[in-house]
C-alpha cells in the first residue's frame, strides 16, 4: 500500500483512557489492551512500515501543535512578581550595619 493513500484517523476521545504512554530510548512507546478501540487503532497503524510512518508523522505533528499552543498560552494571564528586587532590598538592609 502506498503511504500517500493513507489518511490518518483517530479513535474517539474516550478511547484514549486505555492508552499507555511510556518514555522510550527512541521516543515514546504507545500501548493499549488489544480488545479496546485504542488497541485496535494502534494495531491498525502498526500493521506495516507505511502505516507506521503515516502514524508517526501525524502523531508527532499533533504533539508539536499541542506543545506550541501550551507554550503560547503559558503565563498569558499570569502576573509575575519580580522577586529579585525583594532579595536585593533585604541584602542591602542586612549589609548596612557596622562591621563587628
Amino acid at each position: 500500500m502506498d503511504e500517500t493513500t493513507l489518511e490518518m484517523w483517530w479513535p474517539s476521545p474516550e478511547a484514549f483512557e486505555d492508552l499507555t504512554v511510556e518514555d522510550a530510548e527512541y521516543g515514546f512507546d504507545l500501548s493499549a489492551p488489544d480488545d479496546t478501540e485504542c488497541g485496535e487503532w494502534l494495531a491498525f497503524w502498526n500493521q506495516d512500515e507505511a502505516h507506521h510512518k503515516v502514524f508517526e508523522e501525524e502523531f508527532t505533528d499533533v504533539l508539536r501543535t499541542y506543545a506550541n499552543q501550551v507554550l503560547e498560552k503559558h503565563g498569558e494571564n499570569e502576573i509575575l512578581v519580580d522577586r529579585g528586587t525583594e532579595d536585593r532590598v533585604q541584602t542591602e538592609e542586612i549589609g548596612t550595619g557596622p562591621v563587628p
